[in-house]
């Protein structure tokens, strides 16, 4: 049935005047919704850029910023490893 329904449309749009004109209409105003949607994925894609430029320098400026991150987890290192291995316990076979 909707092959049919779908055949009748065709068959109106390309043998009849009227229907070449909505046809040609159609066509028209299809090229226009591309170029539409050409154009704001044009700009969707420049501000993704920008955006992916942004972060990257937001990443580079953490990244350099790391280097203080290990001498602060060495000092805790030091402080735990002085805790649980002190000389101050006793030893029971002593």
């Amino acid at each position: 049935m909707l092959g049919i329904i779908i055949g009748a449309a065709v068959t109106y749009l390309f043998t009849n005047k009227k229907g070449q004109k909505i046809k040609d209409h159609l066509l028209k105003e299809g090229k226009k919704l591309l170029e539409d949607i050409s154009d704001i994925a044009a700009d969707l894609e420049e501000n993704v850029t920008k955006k992916l430029e942004e972060g990257k320098g937001e990443v580079e400026e953490k990244v350099e910023e790391a280097p203080e991150v290990p001498q602060h987890i060495e000092q805790i290192q030091k402080k735990g490893r002085r805790f649980f291995f002190r000389r101050s316990h006793t030893n029971p076979e002593s």
